[in-house]
């Protein structure tokens, strides 16, 4: 008996497709001079790493939680009780990290949200180990931001900023600043000094998608996000901007840039019948290979399909098998070696043996539990600039 689809389901499937989700906001406020500045997403404190409250501190709970300070403010008024900000009390000193980093750049870089009817100073360091600290000034309350120009060595990015209360306020039911909120507003990606070329030249060459914008590019890349990355690598290689999609083949995503990868044959899904796509899970360095393998085809094979991939093979030169070349996939053989050939992908070499791995996919419990195969987002980001610079010029 044929499946048939009523028009309701019809309808319910082709606005899965077609939900675009929600763009990450910039947050802009005024500042107490009427100043329009904008904070990038992302970009507030994620984490407070240390706290220790002055002396005299508030004895109202609400005003001591942590939790206040991070995100964006919840105000910015100048009214006379505190809601929704840390009190740091006399002295007080508090060290935030930041999911992304801050670097000297145009016109202040640091922005501290100080709230309360008292103006209170705090003064203000940067770090990007929590060893070496640079004092780069004096937050001087009511939505103060410093310049790290002159304070800090030049071309230093920083994860990490302590505040500590000045004391000018040691009375009161709330004595020291009070913290709203704290914000980096010349920001960069999080990434290993390894990676800080390759990133820069991705953002260079358009290839970093929204959803890896302002991120830790230092943890495990999903499949998600490098669907997002390869649907870059396609418009750059192509000078063509990918669509979404008109059908929804999965039932676990109706990401965009998933439905634009699927539409250009870079993605397809993780089970016989291709209902879904697992967009959380990590992805592995096979599984790269085969997206932007098939990116390469779309842009350089007229005809090509991924229902008819077999029928276009690469020409390159076989390089030596891998050590582990019984761990890689049938289906991504030729993508693994082809991306070897062209020096996108490469081996790890194992310290103890010199042999060359291509470490495809975690093949056991104890390499899926260390992120054996997984590819991170630096890397991933790395492998996709140079796609773009080697195959370009095929």
């Amino acid at each position: 008996m044929k499946r048939i689809i009523s028009a309701v389901t019809a309808a319910v499937l082709l606005l899965c497709c077609l939900v675009v989700p929600a763009a990450a906001e910039d947050y802009t406020f005024k500042d107490r001079d009427g100043t329009e500045i904008t904070v990038p997403d992302g970009a507030f404190a994620a984490k407070v790493v240390s706290f220790t409250p002055g002396d005299p501190w508030t004895n109202y709970e609400e005003q001591q939680k942590q939790s206040n300070v991070l995100g964006a403010p919840d105000r910015t008024g100048d009214e006379s009780t505190s809601k929704g900000d840390l009190c740091l009390g006399a002295g007080g000193v508090i060290v935030l990290q930041f999911n992304i980093n801050i670097y000297d750049g145009e016109g202040l870089d640091i922005y501290v949200f100080e709230v309360g009817a008292a103006v209170e100073d705090t003064k203000v360091e940067v770090s990007s180990d929590l060893v070496t600290w640079y004092d780069v000034g004096v937050a001087a309350g009511k939505t103060a931001g410093v310049d790290l120009n002159g304070k800090v060595p030049e071309g230093s990015r920083f994860r990490y900023v302590r505040l500590t209360d000045l004391n000018s306020s040691a009375s009161g039911g709330w004595p020291g600043a009070d913290i709203d909120a704290v914000s980096g507003l010349n920001v960069k990606s999080v990434t290993q000094d390894w990676a800080i070329p390759e990133i820069d030249k991705a953002e260079e060459l358009g290839l970093i998608p929204d959803i890896l914008k302002n991120t830790d590019l230092t943890q495990n890349i999903t499949r998600e996000e490098f669907a997002a990355v390869s649907v870059k690598v396609y418009e750059a290689l192509s000078g063509v901007k990918a669509i979404p999609a008109v059908n929804c083949p999965f039932t676990d995503t109706d990401n965009v840039e998933v439905m634009k990868a699927y539409n250009i044959g870079a993605v397809n899904g993780i089970t016989v019948d291709q209902s879904l796509f697992a967009p959380h899970d990590f992805l592995n360095r096979q599984q790269a290979a085969a997206m932007l393998t098939r990116v390469f085809k779309k842009v350089s094979m007229v005809g090509w399909t991924l229902e008819d991939d077999a029928k276009f093979p690469l020409t390159y030169t076989q390089p030596a098998p891998f050590a582990d070349d019984a761990d890689i996939s049938g289906w991504a053989r030729e993508s693994v070696y082809f991306m070897a050939a062209n020096g996108i992908i490469k081996g790890v070499e194992d310290k103890k043996t010199g042999a060359f791995n291509f470490k495809p996919q975690n093949t056991t419990t104890d390499r899926e539990a260390t992120g054996y195969a997984n590819a991170t987002r630096e890397q991933a980001l790395a492998i996709a600039v140079r796609m773009v610079e080697n195959l370009k010029q095929r």
